[in-house]
């Protein structure tokens, strides 16, 4: 079930306690006015995640632009670095040993 539905159905629920005269709960947390803040929150709460979801995944292109784009991310300009790096000071090298074992992969 979505997170829309859960509140959905929530929602539904407090309604029908709301129609049940019979309901009268002694505990605090499970009166219908508790019911009922509870819900406002959980949709307050959603609508907050559903606001968020646009810049989140925007930032997450940026991102990946930043470190797969070809040719110029981060990624690839690392790699080119260590060939660089292996061709002019050899495989051998001091230089070449101590950035050799630095891990750059791009995700499947």
């Amino acid at each position: 079930m979505s997170f829309d539905s859960r509140i959905d159905n929530f929602d539904k629920f407090v309604k029908l306690l709301t129609s049940v005269t019979l309901y009268a709960q002694n505990e605090a947390d499970l009166k219908v006015t508790a019911l009922t803040a509870v819900l406002t929150d959980l949709k307050t709460k959603n609508a907050a995640v559903i606001a968020a979801e646009v810049p989140l995944n925007n930032a997450r292109i940026t991102r990946n632009d930043v470190l797969y784009k070809p040719n110029t991310g981060l990624v690839d300009i690392a790699l080119d670095v260590k060939t660089y790096i292996k061709s002019v000071f050899g495989a051998s090298s001091p230089q070449y040993k101590k950035i050799s074992k630095i891990k750059f992969t791009k995700p499947r």
